[in-house]
């Protein structure tokens, strides 16, 4: 079978729908993260809050949770097992076409994993919503598949048209399902037509397939305990464990050495001070300065604009980013940080593989209350849905 006949079986199959309860509470703290991160004016949404598949280096959530909701108000998904299944079968074709195309590696080359896979993805959603045969999804996935390029745009200026552009490649996966539900298909053997590249980038057909429906990546997908780029999230945490247990006082260190893996360095290693949010959240100083002086404002997910002062001024001056080949090893399936805080003559260092929101440290319920307190009365509601309960009215407050 060519590639996209089997993702197109995939689902398709009944088996989506017949879940583990622990996998099908992570799908609604999932759903339910990502709502939180809402919306602001030029975005999808609020960037670097939602959740992160690491070694696809793609945030599936944020493609997945609005196709899905989307489909729901519109009658498409009535039920919440409908829904999940749908939210299942769409987070794990997008994470599967981020890892094929090995999305960390591809990252630095100036492809951004989830827009290339984003049309692949809510395309899986509509045609599992649809209801479309296996032959029609295959040819849906074909039509998305020939939307997919990762040219990436840069986020960081406040007219960036980022977002129009990430938004449109979702809806791109939706209109080619609607295609499909009209007797409209793409090539089913797209992938292997064209050699396995698609606008130039590598597809590894035994990495998107492998273990399909036996293991579900989807499993391996982490949150963020607040807004952060991830290759940080572990420098940070490490410098907040590190500064509590040894009593650190900001006002006595004198240089905070980050060390990650080499890949991570590009995309932290920013030391001026943040005019934008973007920039607040991708510069590790930033993070540090902050998690140091005010870490209440971690929670800021807003940061329009971003806190500063003074010390926090000082503070990121005394922060270096360094590569850390002796962490390469663990990286992509973690994204480990190491701190070293210099106090005078003291030399401290602790390092963290698994920060918080890691699926090796995950974030429950409690974490989500904490990161969007407006949505905490959502969340037993949510917790207690089942396959026969009507998604609305609940996803009517979730969009």
């Amino acid at each position: 079978m060519k590639a996209l006949e089997v993702l197109g079986e995939f689902v398709q199959s009944s088996g989506l729908a017949d879940q583990p309860n622990e996998r099908l509470d992570r799908i609604k703290l999932h759903v339910l993260d990502t709502c939180g991160a809402g919306s602001k004016p030029a975005e999808v949404r609020a960037t670097e809050i939602d959740d992160i598949h690491l070694s696809s280096c793609t945030t599936p959530g944020s493609v997945i949770v609005p196709t899905a909701l989307d489909l729901a108000s519109r009658g498409e998904l009535r039920l919440w097992g409908e829904f999940s299944a749908a939210v299942l079968a769409g987070y794990e074709v997008l994470i599967r076409l981020g890892f094929a195309i090995r999305g960390p590696t591809v990252l630095g080359k100036g492809v951004w994993p989830t827009y290339f896979a984003a049309p692949l993805g809510s395309a899986a959603v509509a045609c599992r919503a649809y209801r479309l045969s296996a032959a029609q999804t295959a040819g849906a996935l074909g039509t998305a598949l020939s939307f997919c390029t990762g040219t990436s745009i840069p986020a960081r200026s406040v007219d960036s048209s980022r977002w129009f552009a990430f938004g449109t490649a979702v809806a791109n996966g939706v209109l080619a399902a609607n295609a499909a539900r009209e007797g409209l298909l793409g090539s089913a053997d797209m992938l292997e037509r064209y050699s396995g590249r698609i606008a130039g980038v590598r597809i590894s057909k035994s990495r998107l397939l492998g273990s399909l429906g036996q293991r579900y990546l989807f499993d391996e997908t982490g949150c963020k305990p607040y807004a952060i780029a991830r290759q940080a999230l572990a420098a940070v945490e490490a410098a907040r464990e590190l500064a509590a247990a040894e009593n650190i006082k900001p006002a006595a260190i004198t240089r905070i050495v980050v060390r990650v893996p080499g890949p991570q360095v590009r995309i932290i290693d920013h030391p001026e001070p943040p005019d934008t949010r973007m920039g607040s959240i991708a510069s590790v100083q930033y993070q540090i300065a902050i998690a140091l002086l005010a870490p209440e404002r971690l929670l800021d997910l807003d940061r329009t604009p971003p806190y500063l002062d003074d010390r926090v001024r000082e503070l990121m001056a005394k922060v270096r980013v360094e590569p850390a080949p002796h962490l390469d090893k663990h990286y992509p399936d973690a994204w480990p940080g190491q701190i070293e805080i210099r106090t005078g003559r003291r030399r401290l260092r602790h390092t963290v593989l698994y920060p918080r929101g890691d699926p090796r440290n995950p974030c429950g319920w409690e974490d989500l209350a904490r990161k969007y307190p407006a949505r905490a009365g959502l969340i037993e509601p949510v917790r207690r849905l089942s396959a026969p309960d009507p998604i609305l009215p609940f996803g009517e407050k979730l969009d």
